[in-house]
């Protein structure tokens, strides 16, 4: 199973400003055999404003080689931990990237953690 791409609009809410997004959605199992979608991703958001956004909430298990290839994502960007984010994965997911360090180079925000709001970020901005 390939990794789903695509790109997202999000609005600042104070600026009017548009921030962009790439999604990246991760299989049951994330190891080595999404680098292309994965350096394509980096290859998108590389010297840009972009955030990488990938989404775990289907991923049960990561590999040792998915664990690498986050972090060789991660080195080839000059990215803030907020400009990548590991979203809606398990609360074991969290306890085992946790233990290997991600949390201090990526935004983790897993299940039932209300900090993150996919729609607020992707909606327009109310109005008033």
């Amino acid at each position: 199973m390939s990794l789903a791409t695509h790109q997202a609009v999000a609005h600042s809410f104070g600026a009017g400003v548009e921030d962009h997004a790439v999604f990246l959605t991760a299989p049951e199992v994330l190891d080595s055999s999404l680098c292309r979608e994965f350096w394509e991703a980096a290859q998108q958001v590389r010297d840009s404003e972009m955030t990488i956004i990938i989404d775990l909430s289907r991923t049960r298990a990561i590999h040792e080689s998915g664990y690498t290839l986050l972090w060789m994502l991660k080195d080839s960007l000059t990215k803030a931990p907020a400009d990548l984010l590991l979203m809606g994965g398990h609360s074991n997911l969290k306890k085992m990237l946790q233990l290997r360090g991600f949390e201090s180079h990526f935004k983790l925000l897993m299940k039932g953690e209300s900090e993150f709001h996919p729609t607020a970020h992707t909606a327009a901005p109310p109005h008033p």
